[in-house]
């Protein structure tokens, strides 16, 4: 009980840490930069939001992948 719960803490704070990574290579895609050379509030706004909505995406998708490769290994065994 003890291995299975320092696992999922383990991939709890990969997948944190990953998706923080993630999330600057989605608003990368995105290129939504200003014109100008100094943001305005709402733009600030605009990516921060932005930068959480990578973030949850990546989380998310981090966690689909891990589970299809597990049940791919239960199916395989």
């Amino acid at each position: 009980m003890k291995a299975v719960i320092l696992r999922e803490l383990f991939w709890l704070v990969i997948s944190t840490v990953l998706s923080l990574v993630l999330s600057f290579v989605f608003l990368e895609l995105l290129e939504l930069t200003s014109s100008e050379r100094s943001l305005k509030p709402i733009e600030k706004v605009f990516s921060v939001q932005l930068y959480l909505i990578g973030c949850f995406l990546s989380f998310i998708a981090i966690y689909i992948v891990r589970v299809i490769i597990s049940a791919i290994k239960m199916f395989t065994q």
